[in-house]
Formats: C-alpha cells, structure tokens, sequence
C-alpha cells in the first residue's frame, strides 16, 4: 500500500506541474503564424509532403498546439488546399495575396502584410513547416524567453572553421592559424535553423525581424534539418522512422 500511494502522489505532484506550466505558458497575446504558400520550387506543394502520416504543416500545426502556449494559431497561404488542411487542423487562415506570394518575396514582407491585415497583433511567433523536428518544449522555452527580450529564434551550435575570400586569398575567419581551436575549448558558432521566429510589430514596423536584444533557444543539432530538397524530404522520412523504431 504504501508503494501504491507513493505512485499516486508522484503522478498528481506530475499532474499539477503540467497544469501550472500551462498556465504560464498561455499566460500571453502572442500569435502563431505559418507562412505556407503553394508555389514551392524544389518540392511541389511542399508544405503538404508527407512525413509520418502527416503533412509538414500538419505536423507543424499539431506540434505548436501540443505546446499549449497559443490561442491563435494562424496559416498565411495564397492556396485552396493548403488552405484547407490548415482548417483541418485547427488553424485560422489568412488568405495572402499573391502579389506576396511569390518566390522571390521576402518572409519580412509577407509577415508586414499579415500584420497590417490584423492590425490589434503585436506579437508573433513565425514557424516554418519545412523544421520537421520541432518540439513543444522548445516552444514553451521560447516564450519563456520572450517576456524578457524582444525576439527569440531557434539556434544551434557548428563547430565548423570557417574560411572566406579577402582580396582573392583564402583566408581564416575567426580563427588562428597558429593557434587552431580544438572543440572542446569552444561553444561553438551561434547559427540560426529557421525553426522558429518569436518577434514583435514595433520590429517588423521598422523592416526587422531582429534586433540586438533577442535570445535563443539551443535546440538539438540532431532536430535541426531543414526540408529544401527532395533528399531532405527522404532524410526526415528515414529520421523519424529511425526514431520511432527506438522508442517502440
């Protein structure tokens, strides 16, 4: 009996935590917005591949309200089917012109178009279906975050040296020649996933997504693919599929 009465204690000790981390993490304004438009080059219709049963945005979608950190969670898209799966899964659609739609639009342009649409928005999270790997904890950490910076984005570590051109001579950027780091004597480069983009309108107002006050959330380098490609499409497939083999 005592055994019994500990597993009960432990599991609503559990219970109450969860309640309260939800709670605090509901506890903002900020909305979610995914930009998926229809007119994808490299995968056509990209955001609606399958990766897991799911498509990326559904995927994308799911993750961000598992999260429990957003009562708005929004789909900007200029297409009728993307449209539609973002409705099947709970989301609010914008339906963006296409004059914003294209390939060579910038993602600050299409977010500025979004928001002078929506104009009581002030803050926002941007999430990219193409960051097949995102996780709830990284979310509710990101907002954490947000209440005391005005932007947050997905980073994660390269331990890579990096050369670049001067001049016409290949030359070290950042390092010694003479004195080469080895890993473990440094944290490595900061470098953005894309995963996600938690900002404010006051930013965007001002052609920015970031400035010099943001923080980072380090996520996984192992969660850190992005789908470009048909090969990262394949990549994703044999990741998560590798994954789900080791938790069963």
């Amino acid at each position: 009996m005592m055994v019994m009465r500990s597993a009960t204690c432990f599991i609503f000790t559990l219970f109450v935590v969860k309640i309260v981390c939800t709670d605090l993490c509901l506890d903002n304004d900020i909305h979610a917005l995914i930009l998926a438009r229809g007119g994808s080059k490299g995968i056509k219709l990209k955001n609606l591949a399958q990766v897991g049963g799911y498509s990326l945005l559904a995927r994308t979608i799911k993750t961000i309200k598992s999260s429990s950190c957003f009562q708005h969670v929004w789909v900007s898209t200029d297409d009728k089917n993307i449209a539609i799966e973002a409705q099947t899964f709970g989301a609010m659609v914008h339906h963006r012109p296409h004059k914003f739609a294209r390939d060579d639009t910038p993602s600050i342009d299409a977010i500025a178009e979004f928001l002078n649409s929506h104009k009581t928005i002030q803050d926002f999270a941007l999430f990219q279906c193409t960051s097949v790997f995102l996780k709830s904890n990284y979310i509710q950490e990101a907002v954490q975050k947000f209440k005391s910076h005005d932007c947050v984005f997905a980073a994660k570590r390269s331990h890579y040296l990096r050369w670049k051109m001067v001049d016409g001579f290949l030359v070290p950027a950042e390092f010694n020649l003479n004195s080469r780091p080895r890993r473990q004597d440094w944290k490595g480069d900061i470098v953005e996933t894309g995963m996600f983009y938690f900002s404010r309108r006051r930013l965007v107002d001002v052609g920015l997504l970031q400035n010099n006050r943001c923080s980072i959330v380090e996520i996984d380098a192992n969660d850190g693919l992005e789908i470009d490609s048909s090969h990262d499409l394949s990549m994703a497939k044999y990741i998560l599929s590798s994954r789900t083999k080791i938790d069963l």
